[in-house]
């Protein structure tokens, strides 16, 4: 018996009660024309060749091949964690020691009054990741507000080993075994915005 907890989301047509993964496995065309449920089924375990436990079997033959193919996929994943955590880890300290003697605080970027934000701005420093903030406060505070922009920087020096660290982070996600904090690493956040972080 396998003992893996895999997630699969999944949908349900309410006009004909048809199983999908997505809208489009059903309606490739204007799905959205369409009314469905959506749902979620855990499968805790699984049979020794991968297969779903009669226990957790659902009653929709597609969600089970799902919830077999994320366990492969998660099984051959964990194979290949220990190399990937040490050469995390090495990346890390690499990453770690070219913030050493720099000053490495956030910033706060109005881009109102300083105009857009990119890397020539700063010097020495190159984004490896971005995001825009998603808060509830910006549907509701009254005022006409563009979200919040964060751009993540590492010296320019050691890029190339942030962006391999970071796609070794991504790649173990949901890897419960994988160490996080053992391969942590600095970065200093640009925050660009037009009012300040309350």
């Amino acid at each position: 018996m396998i003992k893996e907890t895999i997630e699969v989301k999944y949908i349900i047509s309410k006009e004909d009660r048809t199983a999908a993964l997505s809208p489009e496995d059903i309606w490739p065309v204007n799905s959205w024309e369409h009314e469905y449920w959506n749902k979620t089924q855990v499968f805790h375990q699984f049979k020794n060749n991968g297969q779903v436990s009669k226990s957790d079997c659902s009653g929709y033959d597609v969600v089970n091949r799902e919830a077999e193919r994320l366990l492969k996929e998660r099984l051959e994943l964990k194979v290949s964690t220990a190399e990937d955590q040490a050469k995390a880890n090495e990346l890390a300290k690499i990453v770690t020691k070219a913030f050493e003697g720099k000053e490495a605080y956030d910033i706060e970027w109005d881009y109102i009054e300083q105009g857009e934000f990119d890397d020539t701005k700063t010097p020495g420093w190159v984004t490896i990741k971005s995001k825009t903030s998603h808060s509830n406060w910006y549907q509701g505070n009254g005022f006409a507000n563009r979200p919040s922009e964060y751009h993540y920087q590492v010296p320019v020096e050691v890029e190339k080993e942030a962006l391999g660290l970071q796609g070794l982070r991504k790649k173990h996600q949901n890897d419960m075994t994988f160490d996080f904090y053992a391969c942590d690493y600095p970065r200093r956040t640009v925050r660009v915005a037009d009012h300040d972080n309350f």
